[in-house]
C-alpha cells in the first residue's frame, strides 16, 4: 500500500500579518459597534430626562402662575389690616380685621417638581445633557429655588407666622374662627357675642407688635413676589432654550 506525505510549507510572514489583521480588525469594529450602542442608550436617556424636565418645568411655572395672585392679595391684606388697626377703636371694623388676622397666618408654600433635575443629580447623569448651556442653567435654576424661594418659605413658616399667631392670640379670642368660611354663621355668631371679636382690654404691647410685625410681612412677601417672579422668567427661558435646542415643537 502506498503511503502519501503531506508536506507542510511554513506560513510566510504575510499571512500572520494578515490573520492577525483579520482579528485585529473583529475585535476593533466589535469595540466600535459597543460604542454605538452605548451611546444610542445614552441619547435615548437624554432625550427621556429632556421631556420630564420639559414637563417639570411646566408645572413649576403653572404653580408660580397660581401662587403669585395670593401673595398679591395678602399684599391688599396686609394694608388694609394694618389701615384699620391704625384707626380710633370706635371706628374699627372688628370683624374685618378679626377675619383678616386668621387669613394672614398661611403659608402657601410652593411644591417644587424636581423630580428630573434630582435623578440628575443623585445618579450622577448630568453628563447625559449635551447642551452645557442647558446643564447650566438648569443647576442655577435648582440653586434659585432651594436657595432662594425656599428660604424665603422657611422664614414664614418658622419666624413670621408664628410671632403673628402668638401676638394675635394675647389680643384676639379664637372662638370664631372656625366660622369664617361660613359668612352667615359667623355674622350670627358676632350677632349674638359681639364682645367674642373685640380687643383684649390691657394688650396695647402685643396689639403694637403685631401691627409692625405685619409690616414685616409685608417686606417679605414683596421679596417672595420678586423671587417668584424670577422664577417664572426662568422657568419660561429655560422651557424655550431646551425646545429650541432640542428641535421639540
Amino acid at each position: 500500500m502506498e503511503v502519501h506525505h503531506h508536506t507542510h510549507h511554513p506560513k510566510k510572514w504575510k499571512e500572520y500579518f494578515w490573520e492577525f489583521f483579520m482579528l485585529f480588525l473583529a475585535v476593533f469594529c466589535g469595540f466600535l459597534a459597543e460604542i454605538q450602542v452605548e451611546h444610542y442608550i445614552e441619547h435615548q436617556r437624554e432625550k427621556k430626562y429632556i421631556y420630564t424636565l420639559l414637563e417639570d418645568l411646566q408645572r413649576d411655572l403653572d404653580d408660580f402662575d397660581n401662587d403669585l395672585p395670593d401673595w398679591q392679595e395678602a399684599i391688599q391684606m396686609v394694608d388694609t389690616l394694618r389701615a384699620e388697626l391704625e384707626k380710633p377703636s370706635q371706628l374699627m371694623n372688628h370683624a374685618l380685621i378679626y377675619r383678616l388676622s386668621n387669613n394672614l397666618t398661611y403659608n402657601n408654600t410652593f411644591f417644587y417638581h424636581d423630580r428630573t433635575i434630582s435623578q440628575l443629580k443623585n445618579g450622577g447623569n448630568f453628563r447625559l445633557i449635551r447642551k452645557k448651556d442647558i446643564a447650566d442653567t438648569l443647576i442655577e435654576y435648582d440653586a434659585s429655588i432651594i436657595y432662594g424661594l425656599k428660604d424665603v418659605e422657611q422664614f414664614y413658616t418658622n419666624n413670621i407666622f408664628p410671632q403673628l399667631r402668638s401676638l394675635r392670640n394675647q389680643f384676639l379670642s379664637s372662638k370664631f374662627y372656625y366660622l369664617l368660611k361660613n359668612d352667615t354663621a359667623f355674622a350670627a355668631a358676632i350677632n349674638r357675642e359681639p364682645e367674642v371679636i373685640l380687643f383684649k382690654p390691657g394688650e396695647e404691647k402685643a396689639l403694637f407688635q403685631y401691627y409692625n410685625t405685619l409690616y414685616e410681612l409685608r417686606q417679605n412677601t414683596m421679596l417672595r413676589i420678586k423671587v417668584i417672579k424670577r422664577q417664572q422668567r426662568q422657568a419660561v427661558s429655560m422651557i424655550s432654550m431646551i425646545k429650541r435646542d432640542y428641535s421639540i415643537e
